[in-house]
């Protein structure tokens, strides 16, 4: 997946979010403007951290997967046609 894949679907889950619980997400708005204008350094830092977390769990996950090339080397494998048949050969 691409950048711009992952931050569409990020942004459509936060926009579902906000639509099915408007209380929470406005709350978190708040608390989020209330950090941003107050403790504007303490904001950057837990920002970046959360960046920095995020980040290295995608690469865990991505790392931590090996099958997943495999099972995409078989989901794009090309059939074999239709008319071709093997011999069973015994030895």
């Amino acid at each position: 997946m691409d950048f711009a894949a992952i931050l569409d679907e990020l942004m459509g889950q936060i926009s579902e979010f906000a639509q099915a619980k408007p209380l929470i997400a406005l709350a978190v708005l708040l608390i989020l403007a209330y950090f941003i204008y107050r403790k504007p350094f303490f904001f950057l830092f837990v920002f970046i951290l959360g960046l920095i977390l995020t980040g290295v769990l995608y690469m865990i996950l991505s790392i931590a997967s090996p099958g997943l090339s495999q099972k995409e080397k078989m989901i794009r494998k090309e059939k074999e046609p239709e008319n071709s048949f093997s011999l069973p050969i015994k030895l």
